[in-house]
C-alpha cells in the first residue's frame, strides 16, 4: 500500500500521517488531493520519496509537533515546506544551508503605466546591476551604504538595528547572539565580503504590477557564503560528535545547553543577523535604481525569512522552506503595525507565474504558524536542461513582457521548473492557513548568471 493511502484526510487540503516506524509524533501535511495525488503527467503528484524524510522530521529527539506545507517536495534530511517543533534540540538539517534566507518587499509609488516603457525597464535592470552583484560567488560592488568589517561585526550581532532600521518592517531586527565570544569559522568568515550581494540560483530581484496596476519590487536571497559555511561546519561537526558516518547531515541534532549546541544557536543567529541586513542593503540600492529611472518612490513594505530557527513560545521552530504565518491577534504580533492585521507573508511562485503576498488566518496554528515559501519545485534543474527548449522558454518569456538580465532564459529557473503556484495558494486558503492579498505579475527580473 502506498504510504499517500495512509494519510487520514482530516478537511480539505489537511492530511495526518499517523506515527510509523520511528516517528515520536504524528505529522500534518496541508496538500490539496492534486497536489498529493497529481493530474496526469504534466501535474505529477507528490514524490513517493518525500515519505522518509517526513518519518525522519518526526523522528528527531525533543520533537513536539511536524506540518508539511503545500509546496513541499524532496529536500535533505527534511523536506523542503517542513516546519519541526523542538524542546531543547536544535536541528541543523532544518534550518538549511542558506541560513536565514528569505524576502524583502518594495512598495513603489508606481503604476504599471509608469513601467510600460520596456526601454526604461532594462534601464532599471541595468541601474541595478551597477549597484548589486549578483551570481554564486559574487562579493558586494558599489552600494548604497559601505559596509566595513568594524560595521560587518555589529551587523552579524544586530542585524536590521546596526543599520538603523526596524521593527516596523522587519520579521525581527534581529535574533540575539548570547555569547558573542563565540569563533566565527574561517571559510565563513572569509565570505563577509559577499554582504550586499544577491547570489545565483534561486535568488532573485524582480519588479512586479498587482492585480490593481501597483508596482512592487520582491528580492530574495540569504546568508550567502556566510551562512552557508557556517551551516556546513556543524554538520560536520555534528556527525561527528553523534559517530555518523561522513555526509549524514540528514540526521544531524544538537543539544540546544551542550557547547556545540550553544555555538551552533549563537553562529545560526549571526548568520540570521547577516541575511537581514544583506537584504535590506540590496533594497536600498534597488529602491535608489529605481527612483534614478522612474522618478517615483520606494520603500521596505515587509521582510521575512523562510529557512529559520526561531524561539517561539518556549519552543525552537524550524522552518524549512517555510514561512511563519502570525494572524491578527497573535501576542508576538503586540506593539507592531500588524498586530490587528497579522504581518504580511511573502511567496514567491516563479519567474513566470509570478508571486503573491498573504495574511494568515487563526487557522494557522495548525501548521505552527507556518505556510509555503513559495510554489515548490517539481522539476530538478538536470531534467530542466535537459527537457526544456531554449528557444520556447525565451518566446514564452518575451510574450509576457518579462525583461531578463540574462541573455537567455535560465531554464532551470522557468515556469515549468515550479508547482502550479495558483493550486499551492487555493490549498493555503482551502484549508484555512491564510488569505491571499495581493497576486503579483513580474515585468522585470534580476537573476544570478552563472
Amino acid at each position: 500500500m502506498s504510504w499517500k493511502q495512509r494519510l487520514e484526510k482530516v478537511s480539505e487540503g489537511h492530511y495526518v500521517l499517523a506515527k510509523t516506524k520511528s516517528m515520536k509524533v504524528d505529522a500534518d501535511l496541508f496538500l490539496s488531493d492534486k497536489l498529493l495525488w497529481g493530474e496526469g503527467p504534466e501535474q505529477p503528484g507528490l514524490e513517493d520519496s518525500v515519505f522518509d524524510q517526513v518519518v525522519n522530521a518526526a523522528s528527531f529527539p525533543g520533537v513536539t509537533r511536524v506540518a508539511v506545507t503545500p509546496d513541499c517536495h524532496l529536500g535533505y534530511g527534511v523536506p523542503i515546506g517542513t516546519v519541526v517543533e523542538t524542546d531543547g534540540i536544535l536541528l541543523p538539517t532544518a534550518a538549511g544551508y542558506d541560513i536565514g534566507c528569505g524576502m524583502v518587499q518594495l512598495q513603489t509609488t508606481l503604476t504599471a503605466e509608469d513601467v510600460a516603457d520596456a526601454t526604461k525597464r532594462r534601464r532599471w535592470i541595468e541601474e541595478v546591476t551597477k549597484r548589486i552583484a549578483v551570481g554564486v560567488g559574487a562579493s558586494r560592488v558599489q552600494k548604497q551604504r559601505r559596509v566595513t568589517d568594524r560595521t560587518f561585526s555589529d551587523v552579524v550581532r544586530h542585524g536590521a538595528k546596526a543599520l538603523g532600521r526596524g521593527s516596523s518592517v522587519t520579521e525581527r531586527d534581529y535574533i540575539p547572539v548570547e555569547d558573542d565570544r563565540v569563533d566565527i569559522p574561517e571559510r565563513a568568515f572569509g565570505k563577509r565580503e559577499q554582504l550586499g550581494s544577491l547570489g545565483g540560483g534561486n535568488h532573485f530581484t524582480e519588479m512586479q504590477v498587482d492585480q490593481d496596476g501597483r508596482v512592487w519590487v520582491m528580492l530574495h536571497t540569504g546568508s550567502r557564503g556566510f551562512g552557508w559555511n557556517i551551516a556546513k561546519h556543524f554538520f560536520v561537526e555534528g556527525a561527528a560528535q553523534l559517530g555518523l558516518k561522513s555526509r549524514s547531515e540528514d540526521h544531524v541534532w544538537l543539544d540546544a545547553e551542550s557547547p556545540l549546541g550553544r555555538d551552533y544557536w549563537n553562529l545560526h543567529n549571526m548568520a540570521a543577523n547577516f541575511a537581514v541586513a544583506n537584504r535590506l542593503i540590496i533594497g536600498e540600492a534597488v529602491c535608489a535604481a529605481l527612483e534614478d529611472v522612474f522618478g517615483g518612490t520606494a520603500s521596505v513594505y515587509y521582510e521575512i525569512s523562510h529557512n529559520l530557527i526561531q524561539k517561539e513560545a518556549g519552543k525552537f521552530v524550524a522552518r524549512k522552506g517555510a514561512t511563519r504565518a502570525f494572524p491578527g491577534g497573535h501576542a508576538a504580533l503586540k506593539g507592531t503595525p500588524w498586530e490587528k492585521t497579522g504581518h504580511p507573508i511573502l511567496i514567491p511562485g516563479s519567474m513566470e507565474t509570478g508571486s503573491a503576498i498573504l495574511f494568515a488566518e487563526p487557522g494557522a496554528q495548525k501548521s505552527i504558524y507556518s505556510v509555503n515559501h513559495g510554489s515548490g519545485r517539481r522539476m530538478s534543474r538536470g531534467e530542466a536542461r535537459r527537457v526544456l527548449k531554449q528557444d520556447a522558454t525565451d518566446k514564452r518569456m518575451a510574450e509576457a513582457g518579462i525583461l531578463l538580465n540574462t541573455r537567455q532564459t535560465p531554464l532551470d529557473e522557468s515556469g515549468p521548473c515550479y508547482k502550479n503556484l495558483d493550486d499551492v495558494l487555493e490549498t493555503v486558503e482551502m484549508a484555512g492557513l491564510a488569505r491571499v492579498a495581493y497576486r503579483l505579475k513580474p515585468v522585470a527580473c534580476i537573476k544570478g548568471a552563472d
